[in-house]
């Protein structure tokens, strides 16, 4: 979620204490599912919290998140929130699991302190093939109010706005660009996976991410189906025939960003959307 968006549509769930691990003093392990808004990365996390192996990945730091952190804690300084989430939501293995998107990098004071704060940590890129139907999800996460399967839209009737969908659009492929760019130029640890492989091979997933980080997991524990409800409706699909229909009518103008994206092309009728970096 964004930091404008979260104001007010909060996940509550993740803040509490039922969810609450055996108390460690440090992690010995660090995953970081570098996401994306509407990624697929809260379903990733709650298929890796199921293993009781890596965590609770959740956006802990997103702005938002991370005053109700302060409150629960009784604390205001940005690190020792930090580390009483950790003390809180870490394996007992040693692992613990954060999701970051790229913009909430700033609340670390910018990368090389994140690194600090979370040194030799393992990085899961997580991205989606289809970049224009995650720019739909998120334009119309932002209308509805509507982030996580259950909760009560604000907005039943979202407006279709084709510079909307167009501006999540290139927000999704300067972030995907960026957080490529950022971890290729410090040397970090990281894979790239794509969710759409994950929703449909997601126990495989799991054990590519436990290979990755060398961490043992009980194979009973890993799921073999999507652990959260599916968001998608019939709105999604009529914005995508819309945004398509305008773009192939030359209605509007597409700017390509040639430092951020080699090409925005069509395939076949429906112009699949590919991203290549």
């Amino acid at each position: 979620m964004q930091m404008n968006d979260m104001k007010t549509y909060l996940y509550e769930d993740q803040f509490s204490e039922r969810h609450d691990l055996t108390k460690v003093d440090k992690p010995s392990k660090i995953l970081i599912i570098a996401s994306t808004p509407r990624c697929g990365s809260h379903m990733l996390g709650h298929a890796l919290q199921k293993t009781n192996s890596f965590g609770f990945p959740l956006e802990y730091t997103n702005p938002v998140n991370l005053s109700q952190w302060k409150k629960r804690f009784g604390k205001e300084d940005f690190e020792d929130v930090l580390t009483e989430i950790q003390a809180h939501r870490t394996s007992p293995n040693g692992v613990f699991g954060i999701k970051i998107h790229y913009t909430h990098i700033q609340q670390y004071g910018g990368f090389a302190r994140l690194q600090e704060i979370f040194p030799e940590a393992y990085y899961v890129l997580l991205t989606r093939n289809d970049i224009l139907k995650q720019a739909i999800s998120l334009a119309i996460a932002r209308r509805t109010g509507v982030w996580i399967s259950g909760q009560k839209p604000v907005n039943e009737n979202p407006e279709y706005q084709f510079q909307h969908i167009h501006k999540c659009l290139r927000e999704l492929i300067i972030y995907n660009s960026s957080w490529r760019k950022t971890l290729r130029d410090n040397g970090c640890n990281y894979i790239e996976m794509n969710f759409d492989f994950v929703l449909k091979n997601i126990a495989n997933s799991i054990q590519q991410i436990a290979k990755f980080m060398d961490v043992e997991v009980n194979s009973e524990t890993i799921p073999t189906e999507q652990v959260t409800k599916k968001q998608g409706n019939n709105i999604n699909s009529e914005w995508e025939k819309r945004f398509l229909l305008d773009y192939e009518n030359d209605k509007i103008f597409l700017p390509i960003f040639h430092n951020k994206i080699n090409f925005l092309r069509k395939i076949k009728a429906q112009m699949k959307t590919l991203i290549k970096v």
